[in-house]
């Protein structure tokens, strides 16, 4: 279809549609509701249908490129059309006719609509107008949105080629996308997400992008290959991981626990653009650093992730403390020091966990509540262990006499990257080096992500900070009020 074929098209199309009329007359009272909610001008939904057949059918860029102006050319169209019938609803210039077996039938109609409050002091007539400029309102929103990605985002309507994204799901809503240059991720079969690109796109731009999405949620993703054994252990491995268990390994008797701590990680919410399904991240200049903290993500134990950790800070060190502070010589002590006197006051992008405050008793059988439910930021409860941990050293034996920058070097670049030094080697002992290791991994873990969010400021109002927002989500309302006590109880099987 050419663009003269589309702007005729168009002509004959808009020609067509009676403005000062909504028809829903030929609709019973079951039909109409729906009919109603979904309301949509199918003329464009139909020319929108035939030009997807055809791109989809395109093999290269260029030829997909071609469609982008078509496919404004047709929303313009689409958004004029909702306009001119909202300002005539709104002048009172429009009828909307409705089958007559709805009249004195107002309750049974009003039960349909779960969403919208009726207001029963008016008219019915009254409230299927009020439904529909909001209904108008919402899909001229739609249509701006997809305006919004043909000019700014034009890949979105390029990008073809696809890959599903592992072990869990990227996002919470399932009618969000994330952007992030010429590429997105989408959500796609059953609960899963995939990254979409073109065969203009880079393999670092798609790499950068699941980085990115990693730091922000606190959890190793991968792509999938072709090769579905491996998938299968990648699945299995980062399935494992939890960004957690570097607050329980605090816990003095961790290794003697029966039952585990009730908290649960969120996924974040990112601030959408423009009040649209979009996500969008700017352009970073340090893909690099977010590579080096996902990689950290997919270390289970505290030993290869300290060392992966690490490397976060020596990339920091280059592209941020040396160009800032200008050292005469350079020196890793120094650098970890005015880390860690600068993490404690900063204001991190918030990655909220849920405190559940409940634990089952020794034999199963009843769910009891320790605390009320709390939303707590990770950042901010590291920041209350690594003060633990500070007063902690000062009265360790040999640790006293050490600067928080010298252990977290000593450890974190010595004992757990190399094995020349004897018995100062971090070694799997867990009642001793293994927790040690894991405190260490609290100071980097915040510098790690007090660098990457200095290097990329624009990252810094991407989430949400309110908490009620995610209590809301999740519909943890009733739990968050319910009181310590028994929750629950269930017979023992024998």
């Amino acid at each position: 279809m050419t663009s003269v074929e589309i702007s005729k098209e168009l002509k004959n199309l808009e020609t067509s549609i009676d403005e000062h009329i909504i028809d829903f007359s030929d609709s019973d009272i079951f039909h109409m509701p729906i009919k109603l909610a979904f309301y949509e001008l199918q003329q464009y939904h139909f020319l929108i249908i035939a030009l997807n057949k055809e791109r989809f059918s395109c093999k290269t860029f260029n030829e997909k490129k071609e469609f982008i102006d078509k496919y404004k050319s047709i929303y313009f169209s689409q958004r004029k059309k909702y306009k001119r019938i909202l300002k005539n609803l709104k002048k009172r210039e429009l009828k909307i006719l409705y089958p007559d077996d709805l009249k004195n039938k107002e309750e049974f109609f009003y039960g349909f609509f779960q969403k919208w409050s009726p207001d029963r002091s008016k008219s019915m007539d009254e409230n299927i107008e009020s439904y529909m400029k909001l209904r108008l309102k919402r899909n001229i929103k739609e249509v701006n949105q997809e305006l919004a990605k043909l000019i700014t985002y034009p890949s979105t309507y390029i990008n073809t080629f696809s890959t599903f994204i592992g072990p869990s799901s990227v996002l919470h809503y399932r009618n969000e996308m994330i952007i992030y240059k010429d590429v997105f991720i989408d959500p796609t079969e059953s609960h899963s997400f995939s990254v979409f690109y073109n065969e203009n796109t880079k393999a670092e731009t798609k790499n950068a992008l699941l980085n990115i999405v990693a730091y922000f949620n606190g959890e190793p993703y991968y792509y999938f290959t072709e090769n579905y054994d491996f998938n299968r252990k990648l699945y299995e491995l980062y399935g494992q991981f939890d960004l957690l268990d570097i607050l329980r390994l605090r816990k003095k008797n961790f290794f003697n626990e029966k039952r585990s701590e009730p908290i649960h990680l969120e996924l974040p919410i990112f601030k959408q653009k423009n009040g649209y399904n979009m996500i969008c991240f700017n352009d970073c200049q340090h893909e690099m650093i977010f590579e080096l903290y996902h990689a950290s993500l997919k270390q289970f134990e505290p030993l290869p992730r300290c060392v992966f950790l690490y490397r976060v800070f020596e990339y920091g060190s280059q592209k941020h403390y040396q160009p800032l502070i200008r050292p005469p010589k350079f020196n890793p002590i120094d650098a970890l020091n005015y880390y860690v006197n600068e993490i404690m006051s900063h204001r991190y992008i918030p990655l909220y966990y849920i405190d559940f405050g409940t634990h089952t008793n020794e034999n199963r059988t009843e769910i009891i509540r320790r605390r009320k439910a709390k939303c707590i930021n990770f950042t901010t409860q590291l920041k209350k262990e690594a003060k633990k941990i500070i007063n902690e050293w000062k009265n360790h034996s040999y640790l006293k006499n050490k600067s928080i920058g010298n252990i977290l070097y000593m450890t974190g670049r010595n004992a757990t990257a190399h094995g020349g030094s004897g018995r100062s080697n971090a070694r799997y002992d867990y009642s001793m080096n293994y927790k040690h290791i894991n405190d260490v991994n609290i100071f980097l873990e915040l510098i790690a992500r007090y660098i990457i969010e200095k290097l990329n400021p624009d990252f810094s109002n991407s989430v949400e900070r309110n908490t009620k927002h995610y209590i809301r989500r999740n519909q943890y309302e009733e739990i968050f009020e319910q009181e310590r006590g028994v929750l629950a109880t269930r017979e023992n099987k024998k």
